[in-house]
């Protein structure tokens, strides 16, 4: 029962830390779609959009989709014509790139640097939307994507989109108490019982591969299936207990910030047409490449300044 009570006063502050900044955040975030100021970034990114072969509409749903979530961004994807092609490379760059003011101040928790987590997922999407445009096959441009006709936020009138925000909200504020209780009184009392060890162990594989810490392994499948904001909340209570140190955490966010959520969100967009093999393959490869690059720049950052001191 104790360690029971225990872990669920840590999971209550890992869940209060990340709905701290993920309610007044989505609250924003609303009320500038809500308003229409969103449609006026729409010139940062629309003349850099041929650089990826995108269409320069296809910008806005990369601006809502970053600033807001998926949803949102789909939902701007359901007003424009896009073929495959097109769908293919918004969908990678958007699961790379979304939602980054909460996730990135919930990434910031866990003793990382929000700003460069921020940055470093724009430069990854940013890349791989690149790549993607190289590499994918020429046939998808010909196949055009069938849609229904998606009524934006604007057409709601102010109550019924902060009835919509506030229902919407009070189900997700639910969601992450859930997940972040439920996992980390799991991984305590896996901890309690001796049964943690068994279980990294079996996921060892897997953390060799992506260059992460074997200690990170649960952490990191919790991240894999239940999303980044989610999976920080246990590790913003793993980090404060202090069983991760910085690097490590480091190399963690590295590869959740590129592969998260790779059921749900990924299904999101194979729903509406995008390849499986397009916009989750590249995405796992991706991390796993960025996460080694780290690291082998760190070794061989600090084996130079091992041979200065010599």
């Amino acid at each position: 029962m104790r360690v029971a009570a225990g872990s669920c006063r840590k999971g209550l502050g890992a869940a209060w830390s990340i709905l701290i900044i993920m309610v007044p955040v989505s609250f924003g975030m609303t009320m500038l779609q809500f308003t229409g100021l969103l449609e006026h970034l729409n010139w940062i990114l629309a003349p850099v959009m041929a650089v990826f072969s995108l269409p320069p509409e296809a910008s806005m749903a990369l601006i809502v989709g970053a600033l807001i979530n998926i949803y949102a961004g789909i939902a701007v994807m359901g007003t424009m014509p896009l073929d495959l092609w097109s769908i293919n490379i918004i969908a990678v760059m958007m699961l790379i790139c979304h939602n980054l003011i909460v996730e990135s101040a919930v990434q910031s928790k866990t003793g990382v640097s929000g700003v460069k987590m921020t940055a470093f997922r724009i430069a990854a999407a940013a890349s791989m939307g690149l790549c993607l445009s190289v590499v994918l096959p020429e046939s998808l441009k010909a196949q055009q994507w069938t849609h229904s006709s998606i009524v934006p936020d604007q057409a709601l009138t102010f109550m019924e989109m902060l009835g919509n925000w506030f229902g919407q909200t009070s189900v997700l504020t639910f969601k992450v108490i859930l997940i972040v209780l439920a996992l980390t009184m799991m991984i305590d009392l896996m901890r309690h019982f001796g049964l943690f060890t068994p279980v990294v162990s079996m996921l060892r594989p897997f953390t060799r591969i992506n260059a992460l810490p074997v200690k990170s392994a649960f952490m990191w499948m919790a991240g894999i299936v239940f999303g980044l904001a989610y999976g920080s909340g246990v590790i913003i209570a793993e980090s404060k207990a202090g069983h991760m140190d910085h690097d490590e955490m480091i190399r963690l966010n590295l590869s959740l910030g590129i592969s998260h959520s790779l059921i749900e969100d990924t299904l999101l967009f194979v729903a509406i047409g995008a390849s499986l093999f397009w916009i989750l393959v590249p995405r796992v490869v991706a991390a796993a490449a960025a996460v080694w690059l780290f690291v082998l720049v760190r070794s061989y950052r600090d084996a130079r300044r091992c041979s200065d001191r010599v």
